[in-house]
C-alpha cells in the first residue's frame, strides 16, 4: 500500500491534554454568555477580570471589544492602555505578548499556531508572538507565529507579518516589509 494513502495512518493527533480540554471548553462558555454580551462601550472591566480570572495578564486601562476572540487566556499578556479592537482574533496556542499603548485594529489575527507541511499528518506547531511597546497594528493584518514587532511599528492594514519588523517603522504588504520610518512629532498630547 501507497504510505501516501494510508490515512488511518495520517490521522491528526490532537496533543492537549483533556484538563486543556476542559479549560478551553469552560472559556468559550463564559466568552458566550458573559464576555461576548457585553455592550462594546462599557464593562471594560468586566471583560479584563473575566480575562484575568482565566489566567491573561491584563495591564490597567486596556480596552477589549467583546466581539474580540482571543483562544486561551491564559497565553495572553497585555500592558497597559493596550487595545483589541472588534472582531480581532488572538489564536493563542503559544503566548501572545503585547506591549502597553498597543492598538490592534478590526479583524487582525494573531496566530501563534499552525501546522507542519513537512509531514502528511500535519502535526501542530506554535510560536510566540511578541509586539513591543506602541506599535499599531492596522486593520485585517495577520501575524504569523515565531513573530516580533519592535517598538513604535506600525503595520499597514491586510498586511502579512511573517517575520520580525523595525522597530519605529511603517511597515505593509504582503509579505509585509519597511516601507519607511515612523516620525513622531511629539511624545503626547496634555
Amino acid at each position: 500500500m501507497n504510505p501516501m494513502s494510508d490515512f488511518g495512518a495520517l490521522r491528526y493527533r490532537n496533543r492537549f491534554t483533556s484538563t486543556d480540554k476542559l479549560r478551553r471548553w469552560a472559556w468559550e462558555l463564559v466568552w458566550l454568555l458573559a464576555f461576548r454580551p457585553t455592550p462594546r462601550w462599557a464593562l471594560h472591566g468586566w471583560r479584563r477580570f473575566l480575562l484575568r480570572s482565566f489566567g491573561a495578564r491584563v495591564g490597567t486601562g486596556c480596552r477589549i471589544a467583546p466581539s474580540c476572540r482571543i483562544w486561551a487566556p491564559w497565553n495572553l499578556s497585555m500592558g497597559d492602555y493596550t487595545a483589541l479592537g472588534d472582531g480581532v482574533d488572538c489564536y493563542s496556542m503559544d503566548r501572545i505578548t503585547l506591549g502597553s499603548k498597543v492598538a490592534v485594529s478590526q479583524r487582525s489575527f494573531l496566530c501563534a499556531g499552525s501546522h507542519d507541511i513537512r509531514s502528511l499528518s500535519r502535526p501542530l506547531i506554535t510560536g510566540p508572538i511578541t509586539i513591543e511597546d506602541h506599535v499599531w497594528i492596522a486593520a485585517e493584518s495577520f501575524v504569523h507565529p515565531n513573530v516580533v514587532i519592535r517598538e513604535g511599528a506600525v503595520i499597514g492594514a491586510r498586511s502579512v507579518v511573517i517575520k520580525e519588523m523595525p522597530a519605529w517603522s511603517v511597515c505593509a504588504g504582503h509579505p509585509c516589509r519597511k516601507i519607511r520610518d515612523r516620525v513622531v512629532k511629539e511624545r503626547h498630547h496634555v
